[in-house]
């Protein structure tokens, strides 16, 4: 669904394009489905704008309104809307077109069409009264009211948190990818009620959902990848303990999918093994990087006046980190900093930093917080504890931010830096870090004789290798492929010798729904053309002769993710045939 970051992206566009224009014509879908000349209806609710002109544009959460004097027109985009002015893409949305646009308004000098989405004629007094009720209420609004909120989400006691988020009405532009990722930044589980969570774990919830949307809105602005950003939604595995990822329907709108993980989100704040995400780098891109070079020179210049006072003559302790510049875009950042703050390549782990226990972090919220002192990390390269000097304490109320740009300023260790920095600090006596050692070193002294002969093909590799099968991976050790249940049945890529994506055919006709491996390598401008149905290996219902449906347990509980087989008629008409899919 177009959430409300992409929403108000979309009234920006259309308002800087078609603002003071008077409409001509409408037409499209919306129209055509209101006019009966059989039963003598040859006007709809659309003709009203002919001859208005535009004269504001407004969005609250995921509605945009028009103002056409008085009368408003407004547009929900639903699941996949889109817009275009004069056939051409203005914001850098992922919208589906349809041959027949939703509703097209045609004025003086350009044409705006909507695909996908739903349009209403409304009175614009009872419109402009609803945004002003709900503008501070608005997750994207520059005047968002964090203390308002808190109290909007408390008194909602015996409601699950997840349709609290989900709600219109208390967080406008609240979606499903934006409430998955704020409850798993905050640490909360989707299933508890409002009144088993403390007035602060709400403020943080409501500071990271805050947090998260801007960073929603950046990336769709600027065009970047969202999903390097998202740690849970969508996901099979735990983006900071690694651990399996409970994918289940839960709440009012059981539609909905929810992720969360069992370990991260306990509904404290008190984790001793919680790394917030790294997630406020991106809004730091408001500041340029000459602003942020000029900076740091400032700052040299005072260390070094400062240095130049002292005289206890310990010259080599003046600085605790020192600063380093990006290979790729050459941005001066901190010696804090793990990551540039620019491109976000990481910082590459120098002799001198492997002595160290660690460059500091700070806390990806703009709450009050003590720093987080990390001991060495323990265990294998797969392993993420994480123990600390000291405990977190509780985080204090959030603080009212007025801009866009108001958050930003804090960065915090994202899961893969730890894992950087926890390959330092590995048991010598481990196996794997002795295969990692010895990748290191060019030698696979080892692996053993199968390893030597794999060493010189593409199936050399100590990481594990993933598909995008859902919840499905086979993972490689030094050659050796290994799998959870059973034997894989999985193909490999002939083109790339790595395990196939295996994906469910989404377009209309003959195939509707059929199941499919692909080339599994990503990005997909890299892929082969490897192609083979899936389906011609299921089992076929014994009742009904039919390949079964391939279905993944939603439920909670120690089956959660699996897949199985089962009757592939609905629901009225099924069979009580089922199988587990082990090797899928």
């Amino acid at each position: 669904m177009v959430e409300g970051p992409g929403c108000k992206i979309k009234g920006e566009k259309i308002k800087s394009k078609l603002i003071n224009q008077t409409v001509k014509t409408v037409s499209g879908n919306a129209v055509d489905r209101e006019i009966k000349p059989k039963k003598g209806v040859t006007v709809s609710q659309f003709d009203v704008l002919t001859g208005r002109t535009l004269t504001e544009v407004l969005t609250l959460g995921k509605e945009l309104f028009m103002f056409f004097g008085d009368v408003c027109l407004r547009v929900h985009f639903l699941m996949a809307g889109s817009f275009r002015v004069n056939g051409q893409a203005l914001d850098k949305d992922y919208g589906k077109l349809t041959e027949t646009p939703s509703l097209q308004v045609n004025f003086n000098a350009d044409v705006l069409t909507f695909y996908k989405s739903a349009a209403q004629i409304r009175d614009s007094e009872s419109c402009r009264t609803r945004y002003n009720d709900l503008n501070d209420l608005d997750i994207c609004s520059p005047v968002f009211n964090h203390q308002r909120a808190v109290a909007m989400v408390m008194e909602q006691t015996d409601r699950q948190v997840c349709d609290v988020l989900l709600d219109q009405s208390l967080l406008p532009g609240v979606g499903n990818i934006i409430k998955n990722e704020a409850l798993f930044d905050s640490g909360i589980k989707p299933s508890s009620k409002v009144k088993e969570l403390s007035r602060e774990l709400v403020s943080h919830l409501v500071k990271m959902t805050r947090d998260f949307s801007l960073i929603f809105y950046k990336c769709r602005k600027t065009g970047s990848n969202l999903n390097q950003y998202m740690k849970i939604y969508n996901k099979r595995k735990c983006g900071q303990c690694e651990g399996k990822v409970t994918i289940t329907r839960i709440g009012e709108d059981s539609e909905r999918v929810t992720y969360y993980c069992p370990q991260c989100q306990n509904n404290t704040l008190r984790s001793q093994v919680k790394v917030l995400p790294c997630k406020n780098s991106l809004l730091g891109w408001v500041q340029s990087a000459s602003q942020k070079t000029h900076e740091n020179s400032t700052n040299q210049k005072t260390d070094g006046n400062s240095t130049n006072q002292k005289t206890d003559g310990n010259s080599t302790n003046q600085k605790t980190e020192e600063e380093w510049t990006c290979p790729f875009c050459t941005l001066i950042n901190k010696g804090t900093q793990l990551s540039c703050e620019a491109c976000l390549a990481e910082r590459a782990v120098t002799e001198s930093d492997k002595g160290k226990l660690g460059l500091k972090r700070k806390s990806s919220t703009s709450l009050d917080c003590s720093e987080q002192k990390t001991k060495r990390l323990k265990g294998s390269v797969n392993d993420c504890d994480v123990s600390t000097n000291d405990s977190l304490t509780l985080l204090q109320n959030g603080q009212h931010h007025s801009g866009l740009s108001g958050y930003g300023n804090s960065h915090s260790a994202s899961p893969h830096q730890l894992k950087h920095t926890a390959g330092v600090n590995t048991k010598a006596g481990s196996k794997h870090q002795q295969l990692v050692n010895a990748n290191k070193s060019g030698v696979n002294s080892n692996a053993g004789s199968k390893n030597k002969e794999l060493s010189n093909n593409q199936y050399n590799t100590n990481k594990t290798q993933k598909t995008n099968v859902r919840g499905s991976a086979v993972q490689m050790t030094g050659g050796t492929a290994q799998q959870g249940q059973g034997t894989s049945k999985i193909p490999w890529c002939p083109g790339h010798s790595k395990p196939c994506s295996m994906t469910q055919s989404r377009k209309k006709g003959d195939n509707y729904l059929r199941w499919f491996f692909t080339c599994g390598v990503y990005p997909r401008s890299k892929q082969c053309k490897f192609f083979k149905w899936a389906d011609e290996s299921f089992p076929i219902c014994p009742n009904h002769g039919k390949p079964a449906a391939f279905r993944t347990v939603m439920k909670e509980g120690p089956n959660n993710g699996r897949k199985f087989f089962a009757c592939p008629l609905p629901k009225q008409k099924q069979c009580g045939y089922f199988e587990w899919a082990e090797g899928f």
